[in-house]
């Protein structure tokens, strides 16, 4: 009986692998990270930043809401204290990886392109690298850490998505997908974690103490090339 009952599930996950389809894919992004912190004021960007995508979605036979998982790596440069009552701002440059899994809508459109959209959830890691200055005179002579690890943080992160996805060529399952979509993050209240004093052009010395707090928007585009595993197509 026993052995019966493990055939049978067998046979039925079998089934259903079968019937399923995983796009795997990679591409470039570009963000342009925002921070709303309220220790650098009106201050809430440095510049845009490109990164690299990694994206998964499985889709079984006939769906309209399929599950996707995506991670990105990128080095995002965020403001983080100000200079005194200057008009400067201390930039961190951090690495960052984001986890997301997004549930999302899917609509297949004329010859084979489809259309996904959706919201996902997950988590950011990111950790300081090194550090500069923005404003006038942004030049500095030395910085000085007085702590052994520049700033680490995983915030929790939500995000709105949308993705046109195209066949690129009749002869296989590959496909081009045009996504773009809007990151938000929020880093709850904690201890300083980075201790920095900085001396500028000027002679001038700042003893701050830096840590990310507030919100954090990012919007995005990408490109993300796929191989569809399980395509039941016929090319």
């Amino acid at each position: 009986m026993f052995r019966t009952i493990t055939v049978l599930a067998a046979l039925m996950l079998g089934g259903i692998a079968a019937k399923a389809q995983v796009d795997a894919g990679i591409g470039p992004s570009f963000g342009f990270p925002m921070s709303f912190n309220s220790n650098v004021g009106s201050y809430h960007h440095s510049s845009g930043v490109p990164g690299a995508k990694v994206q998964f979605t499985y889709q079984p036979q006939n769906a309209t809401f399929v599950p996707t998982l995506a991670v990105e790596a990128s080095p995002y440069i965020l403001p983080i204290t100000k200079l005194g009552s200057t008009d400067r701002v201390l930039n961190m440059n951090f690495f960052t990886l984001n986890a997301m899994l997004y549930g999302r809508a899917r609509k297949v459109l004329n010859n084979n392109k489809e259309l996904y959209y959706g919201l996902g959830i997950g988590a950011t890691y990111m950790k300081g690298r090194s550090v500069s200055l923005s404003g006038n005179q942004n030049s500095y002579i030395t910085v000085i850490e007085d702590s052994a690890d520049y700033i680490q943080v995983i915030s929790p992160q939500v995000a709105l998505n949308a993705e046109y996805v195209l066949p690129v060529t009749s002869q296989a399952p590959v496909y081009l997908g045009i996504g773009v979509q809007l990151l938000y993050s929020y880093y709850f209240e904690r201890q300083t974690t980075w201790r920095i004093a900085v001396v500028d052009d000027q002679y001038n010395l700042y003893n701050l103490r830096p840590k990310l707090r507030g919100h954090m928007l990012n919007p995005s585009v990408y490109l993300v090339l796929y191989y569809r595993f399980g395509s039941r197509s016929k090319y």
